[in-house]
C-alpha cells in the first residue's frame, strides 16, 4: 500500500467539484453493469448539484483525501440517518470513496481512519453504515476494518439490498 503523499483534511466548498468527481467515478465504478447508465448520469448531475451544501454543514463531517493538488477520496459522516437506530453514541458513516484510478494504495484506510478519530472525539462509541449488496469490495474493505452486519437490511436496485454494517469503537 502507498499512500505517500495523500493528506486527510476537512473538505471546502470549493473543493465541491472535485469531491462529486470522486464519488461519481466511485459509484459508476461499481454499479456498472448493474445500474441503466441513464439513471447513474442522473444521479451524477444530483451529485454534483448537492455537494457544495455538504462541505460546510454542521450537523456532518466531510473529510477529503489530497494527493497533490488532486482530491482522490472522501469520507462523509454524520448522526445516523435510520429511525430504527438510536442515535445516542452512533454516528453513520454515509459515504467513503474513492477515485477508482487510486484504488488499493491505502487512501480508503486513510480516509477510514479518520473518520474513526473524528467520531472519537465527537463521543461516538457505534458507527452504522449501508453498504449494497453487491459491492463486493466495499464489503470486503469494510470486514477488514472490523465492521459486521447487525441483521438489518432495505430494498435496493433491481432485487437487490443494502446491507447494513457496525462498528463498535
Amino acid at each position: 500500500m502507498d499512500n505517500a503523499g495523500v493528506t486527510v483534511r476537512a473538505a471546502r466548498v470549493e473543493d465541491a467539484e472535485a469531491i462529486a468527481e470522486v464519488h461519481v467515478q466511485a459509484r459508476n465504478a461499481y454499479y456498472r453493469g448493474f445500474v441503466d447508465q441513464a439513471d447513474l448520469d442522473r444521479r451524477a448531475a444530483e451529485l454534483r448539484r448537492i455537494y457544495p451544501g455538504l462541505c460546510d454543514r454542521a450537523d456532518s463531517t466531510l473529510l477529503c483525501a489530497q494527493l497533490g493538488e488532486e482530491i482522490v477520496g472522501i469520507v462523509l459522516l454524520g448522526p445516523p440517518n435510520d429511525t430504527v437506530v438510536d442515535p445516542v453514541g452512533v454516528g453513520e458513516l454515509y459515504q467513503l470513496h474513492v477515485r477508482p484510478d487510486c484504488w488499493r494504495r491505502g487512501i480508503g484506510s486513510q480516509l477510514h481512519r479518520a473518520a474513526v478519530d473524528a467520531w472519537h472525539g465527537l463521543g461516538v462509541s457505534v458507527g452504522v453504515l449501508e453498504v449494497w449488496d453487491r459491492n463486493e469490495r466495499a464489503r470486503a474493505f469494510y470486514a477488514n476494518h472490523g465492521w459486521r452486519p447487525d441483521g438489518h437490511s432495505r430494498p435496493g436496485r433491481s432485487g437487490t439490498r443494502y446491507l447494513r454494517l457496525r462498528l463498535a469503537l
